[in-house]
């Protein structure tokens, strides 16, 4: 009785889905997909007619938690996701929680702990599948291309392959390539990949490429255009125009609503132009599929953005769902629903949405607390919606307020240099005063310091990170109008934003740096360039903030790209970097040539100060040129170290009361009317900060009033502390950029 009571029930399950409204999404009771899992491959076996999942994003310790096994099959009579384990191993029942090997740890590779041929999907760090993969129906296999690896799963053998081709985009064009699309070409029986970013090349993007599975290559195509650059824009194939369709996607710090097409037979791109004159408002992370039965291209989902500044506050938001479609002959958009929120399935992670469809135009999306479906009936498109939330072919969408370089000049009296100068003149010494900005740059600036150009009398700021601010425009402040601005819209890496990782790469598709995890003491000025200089990467990238662009290096830099301990300090001749020599790793000194761009090492012999993320720091001594090396940690701690540029040598100064000085020593500022450097922490025991004075050799306590930038902490770790020689002053950044500034008593 018991069995016939489960026939029944999967019978009136299977029942009330096919019996469903078309274009209504339904949720599947059953296709429950145990445990969490992101960037999601999902597909349609045409061969067996069913769909699979194919792995999927997971922490390494939640895959240990129960959960599915990593390959799963839609079985479309109980409409249950089955575990589809390798041939001959018995890792658990066909539905529910499994017991397969995990990994040995969180590095890309096809070996689990047994030694089993599957792909980890434990990845730490920078890793995207996006949608890197497609179906084969001619070899019969989904294809994939992510961390560097291009490798294929073949479901009637139910069997994973590396196929480690000779080369790649990533090896030709270096960089982790993050936020691609693939397609598979029946008429060149190749795959083409386009889009995303994160590599070196030219334009930050990895242009054009195809993969032929029969000789197991990659092609890097040299055409006369190619669309723009952009991310999480799908790629759906058309068989009948023999195209490729492209729609929209995230240039990170634009949205696109831009329609192209890849003519398969010509090998020519060409975009769009749309005959009825309306498309799919801007977006990125769609679904982009092929119905076999309506014969057009079905658009669904996608995300759009936030203007937010709160701290690890989303910067993007999934889009109401929307089902569209292309006819690629006539170059139309059509809409055919725009559900309402209740019926749409449930935010993917991510917000990129896996999606895939059978021969009958049956849709399958993952979202997630679920699985749902609908078949597509595009008879029923509906001209008058698509009119009222559609946009005009290429139409834009950015941020807005902070990010915005408009924002800080809207609504904003005209400076007032002369009142500016009256007011800095007449501060009281050794209190800190805040400078009320009439605007600031709001988002969270966590764990960084700030640069003072004396030559353009600006702040400039390059800080974040981690759950902090993530884009790529530095903050500028203007000492003379008491004025911030931004130098243009920030580029942001998408899921590495407000998280805790970081983009394990160089630069964007305008060829500004990412931020690092974050910064630190990584930034530093040049008085040459009159340049930002930002050092923990591979190369070196310089901010001109009168020409308001980043530029790079032309070579990588001789030291070890390491945002924890690059230490960057001005001098006269040229900004210093301490860090880690590349090849032994040894300490060292370089000095930043202006006309090359490239660092010099400096002559050094002697010992150095242990370094560690905020407990040492470095300032130049102008009166007897010479850099000052502090640490509050290893050996010597507390001392000074003295580096003599002539003679290219250090020398431990054994400093009175170095006992007193054991608190992080990240932001040091020379003062030369005080011949002392001011550490930006308080000493141990006292309420005053700590100042080192150079003539007598000695520790000591300095005691400030008014709005002190440290709070009642003894270390700011989001303050950048720099000295201005024009006015004598000290000025202060603090984690929401409010600005401080002292006058110390002479």
């Amino acid at each position: 009785m018991r069995s016939l009571f489960l026939i029944i029930v999967v019978i009136q399950i299977a029942q009330s889905i096919h019996a469903g409204e078309p274009n209504v999404w339904t949720k599947l009771p059953k296709a429950e997909i145990i445990g969490q899992r992101s960037d999601i491959p999902l597909g349609y076996d045409s061969i067996a007619r069913r769909f699979v999942v194919l792995g999927g994003r997971t922490h390494y310790g939640n895959y240990r938690k129960p959960r599915s096994y990593d390959t799963l099959t839609l079985d479309t009579k109980s409409f249950v996701w089955e575990n589809t384990y390798p041939p001959g191993k018995d890792w658990g029942p066909a539905i529910g929680p499994c017991q397969a090997p995990a990994w040995k740890g969180e590095v890309w590779g096809f070996r689990d702990a047994e030694g089993n041929t599957r792909p980890n999907w434990t990845i730490y760090g920078t890793f995207s599948l996006g949608q890197k993969y497609d179906w084969d129906p001619d070899t019969k296999a989904f294809y994939f291309y992510a961390g560097g690896s291009t490798f294929k799963y073949e479901p009637a053998e139910r069997k994973w392959t590396d196929l480690q081709p000779e080369t790649h985009p990533e090896k030709i064009l270096s960089g982790r390539l993050l936020w691609s699309s693939m397609v598979y070409d029946a008429y060149n029986k190749q795959f083409l990949l386009f889009g995303g970013g994160n590599v070196e090349s030219e334009r930050g993007d990895p242009g054009t490429w195809t993969y032929s599975p029969a000789r197991n290559a990659w092609t890097q195509l040299k055409l006369d255009a190619q669309p723009p650059q952009r991310a999480n824009s799908r790629l759906a194939y058309d068989p009948l125009a023999k195209k490729i369709v492209l729609f929209g996607g995230d240039q990170l710090d634009q949205l696109l609503s831009d329609t192209w097409t890849f003519d398969v037979v010509a090998q020519r791109w060409e975009e769009a132009a749309i005959a009825n004159d309306v498309a799919p408002s801007p977006r990125g992370g769609h679904a982009l599929l092929w119905l076999p039965k309506a014969k057009k291209i079905a658009l669904i989902g996608g995300y759009t953005y936030t203007s937010t500044i709160g701290y690890t506050s989303s910067l993007y938001q999934r889009l109401p769902n929307e089902i569209w479609t292309y006819e690629t002959s006539t170059r139309r958009w059509q809409m055919i629903r725009r559900a309402g929120v209740k019926e749409s399935p449930d935010t993917p992670t991510n917000f990129f949405t896996s999606a895939a469809a059978d021969e009958t135009d049956r849709v399958i999306v993952l979202g997630q607390t679920g699985t749902w479906t609908t078949t597509l009936d595009v008879s029923k498109a509906d001209d008058a919606i698509a009119k009222k939330f559609g946009v005009k072919p290429g139409t834009t969408e950015r941020r807005d307020g902070p990010h915005d370089p408009t924002w800080y000049v809207k609504g904003v009296p005209d400076a007032d240099p002369a009142k500016v100068a009256d007011e800095l003149k007449a501060l009281p010494a050794n209190t800190w005063k805040i400078r009320p900005t009439p605007k600031l740059p709001g988002p969270n600036m966590d764990w960084g310091s700030a640069v003072f150009s004396p030559e353009l009398d600006r702040i400039m700021r390059f800080s974040g990170g981690h759950s902090a601010y993530s884009g790529t425009a530095p903050q500028v402040y203007d000492v003379k109008t008491n004025r911030y601005t931004i130098p243009f819209v920030p580029e942001y890496p998408l899921e590495y934003v407000y998280s805790n990782d970081q983009v394990n790469g160089e630069w964007s598709f305008k060829k500004n740096p990412w931020m690092t995890g974050h910064t630190y003491k990584s930034t530093g000025y040049d008085p040459r360039l009159k340049a930002l200089v930002f050092g923990p990467h591979e190369y070196t990238y310089f901010f001109d903030p009168l020409e308001k662009r980043w530029s790079r290096s032309p070579t990588k830099n001789p030291y070890r790209p390491n945002f924890y301990v690059v230490t960057l300090c001005a001098t006269p001749d040229g900004v210093v970097a301490w860090a880690n020599d590349r090849q032994s790793g040894a300490p060292g000194l370089w000095q930043l040539d202006a006309a090359s761009r490239t660092w010099k090492a400096l002559p050094l012999k002697g010992e150095m100060h242990a370094t560690s993320a905020d407990h040492h720091g470095m300032a130049y001594d102008s009166k007897r040129d010479r850099l000052l090396l502090f640490s509050d940690i290893g050996k010597n701690k507390g001392d000074v170290l003295a580096y003599d540029f002539k003679a290219g040598t250090t020398q431990w100064l054994n400093a009175t009361d170095r006992d007193k000085a054991l608190e992080h020593c990240r932001e040091t500022v020379y003062l030369p009317e005080q011949d002392a450097v001011l550490i930006g922490a308080r000493m141990p025991g006292e309420k005053g900060w700590m100042l080192y004075d150079c003539a007598a050799n000695a520790w000591r306590a300095i005691q400030f009033t008014g709005d002190d930038p440290l709070g009642k902490r003894s270390f700011n770790n989001s303050m950048g502390l720099m000295y201005d020689p024009n006015r004598r002053l000290v000025w202060a950044v603090g984690q929401n950029s409010h600005v401080h500034v002292l006058r110390i008593a002479d």
